[in-house]
């Protein structure tokens, strides 16, 4: 049995921090009002922001209720009206439910930087319905201890191979989550993705109105969407062909596994992150806080790491603080460990000084970075103060969209849970909650889009009814949450698509600097061509080794500390916030 009791946690934050970039509390969204133009404020800066207003309800013409969008943009690095200026491209960071603003601030000038070239883009994003900013919020608590209390059942409960006594309990607790939101905000009926899709139709007539219109037809969509940012994406081009002019779809969901809400086409490479995780620990040596100079073998290292995982299964570590104590468990390793494998270049190096100092006896850092409720965060103000009920948005839309799970049986979803579970391993039984959260949501909503998710060929003449550009598709080479075969999947369904594969490991491509991917996407959103179909390109940086790139990549890619970004990942399956 392990103890530890955490002094100086605020310090252990200072070791794992990045360069800051905007934090969305630096700008006051009340002095921006609500328009049905894109009315823009001075933000953040050197950026601009404006709330746009849009219907509720898509498909009523006698509705007068309204969703007011929060909108954050980066402006390019021409002026508008030098020959240069290649547009707007709308970015989404996925999540369900992740915050297009907080997305901006911190990755724009990344991506900004990825797509120009002889072309200079402004980059834009927004908080879709329900999330952030944007109001109304599909808050179902709108009481940060109630909501505290419910993460707290849930991990007390302990993961779903636990027992069938889990399982139920679990499976009763989303249940009651699910008849709280069916008494909630009414916005919860409206998140769904057809309905955040039609927004970005408005989205782009209002650039196009702001600019005077372009002259050359129907306004078009520029979009760079990841993880669930890519079912947005396929649903924006399949109702919406027509409106497409270039879009890349980055760590590619399944859209029938989305829509059948199955969630069972997402972790097939898992294992194989896991296992580059051993081996680029192996490779980089001292490096690696978790490698020891007998080690002959990735193998050691993880056989080792596995060991104190099933340690803290028999024996948990027990922590203590100065009013309140916790223990650690092997399920809450796993989640650092999965966590770490959407983004292995950024966080192998920080998930291996956290196990090691852990196997050490040392588990402040690990507690910190599982973000556990805290009495400053849940009592002092129990009306939410920041974006915290992303664990309501997540089953409005996913749920929402896909075939009602209400009916699955315990008997169904433990046969669910075993599949995961063979197929990942621990990460498979972390998977499976959203399915059985699923279960319990109530609310359906009226806008839904079930297909056909395919688009026309591509006319780069702007014909009516056809994209500008055949899909670009992009993946990584392993992918813990959207393998690569799904973009090949995808792909065959979009006439002229094409798939673009950098060889690192991890969710999407954007975290790794990618000299060749970077030409390519610049090309694309230049001149509308896609590379051979299946090109690879090699990625310029590996976990544990010096990247100069990565040093400059960190000040756009995460505003506040690494732990600080694995505590907000925590129930966004599909994103990268």
């Amino acid at each position: 049995m392990k103890s530890v009791v955490l002094a100086g946690l605020v310090a252990s934050f200072g070791r794992y921090a990045t360069a800051q970039t905007p934090s969305i509390s630096d700008f006051d969204w009340t002095t921006v009002e609500p328009s049905t133009s894109l009315n823009y404020t001075a933000c953040y800066d050197s950026y601009k922001c404006a709330k746009l207003s849009v219907p509720l309800d898509w498909l009523s013409s006698s509705s007068t209720a309204r969703v007011t969008i929060a909108i954050t943009t980066l402006p390019a690095t021409v002026a508008e009206s030098d020959p240069s200026f290649g547009g707007t491209i709308i970015i989404n960071p996925g999540g369900p439910g992740g915050s297009g603003v907080q997305y901006v601030l911190e990755s724009g000038k990344l991506l900004q930087g990825i797509a120009d070239g002889n072309k200079h883009y402004e980059i834009l994003s927004f908080d879709p319905r329900g999330v952030g900013l944007t109001e109304p919020r599909a808050d179902c608590y709108n009481d940060e201890f109630s909501r505290a209390v419910t993460n707290i059942e849930l991990r007390a409960m302990g993961p779903l191979d636990s027992g069938l006594s889990v399982v139920r309990k679990q499976t009763s607790l989303y249940g009651a989550q699910g008849r709280l939101c069916e008494a909630g905000p009414e916005i919860l009926a409206y998140l769904s993705t057809a309905s955040v899709a039609r927004d970005m139709v408005e989205i782009v007539d209002k650039i196009d109105e702001l600019r005077g219109g372009n002259g050359t037809g129907t306004p078009r969509i520029q979009y760079w969407g990841l993880s669930y940012g890519t079912v947005l994406g396929n649903y924006f081009a399949s109702m919406f062909p027509g409106r497409v002019g270039r879009m890349i779809l980055e760590g590619v969901v399944d859209i029938h596994d989305w829509t059948a809400g199955e969630w069972a086409k997402n972790l097939q490479d898992t294992l194989k992150v896991y296992a580059i995780f051993w081996s680029t620990c192996f490779e980089a040596g001292s490096k690696c806080p978790l490698y020891q100079a007998n080690d002959t073998s990735p193998d050691d290292i993880r056989r080792r790491v596995e060991a104190f995982l099933d340690d803290l299964d028999t024996s948990p570590a027990q922590v203590v603080l100065s009013s309140s104590i916790e223990e650690i468990t092997r399920a809450d390793a796993i989640f650092l460990i999965f966590e770490a494998l959407y983004t292995p270049l950024q966080f192998f190096p920080t998930a291996a000084t956290i196990l090691s100092e852990a196997m050490a006896g040392n588990f402040t850092t690990l507690y910190a970075a599982l973000a556990f409720p805290t009495p400053s965060s849940s009592c002092a103000a129990t009306d939410p103060q920041s974006y915290t009920w992303s664990s309501d948005v997540l089953p409005a839309i996913a749920c929402g969209d896909a075939v009602s799970q209400a009916n699955l049986t315990t008997a169904e979803f433990l046969a669910y849970l075993d599949e995961q579970k063979a197929i990942a391993a621990d990460f498979g039984t972390y998977w499976a909650r959203v399915r059985l959260n699923c279960k319990g949501w109530r609310v359906r909503p009226p806008y839904r889009f079930s297909g056909p998710f395919t688009t026309p060929a591509a006319d780069a003449a702007g014909v009516e009814g056809r994209p500008a550009a055949p899909l670009l598709f992009l993946s990584s080479l392993y992918d813990p949450g959207t393998p690569r075969a799904n973009a090949v999947a995808m792909a065959a369904e979009h006439p002229g698509a094409a798939v673009l594969v950098q060889d690192n490991a991890g969710h999407g491509t954007q975290a790794v600097p990618g000299a060749c991917r970077d030409g390519y996407v610049r090309r694309y959103f230049e001149t509308g061509e896609v590379p051979a179909d299946g090109t690879v390109c090699e990625a310029d940086c590996r976990p544990f080794q010096d990247c100069p790139q990565e040093a400059r990549r960190k000040r756009g890619l995460y505003g506040g500390g690494v732990l600080e970004v694995l505590g907000r990942r925590r129930r966004r399956p599909l994103g990268v916030l």
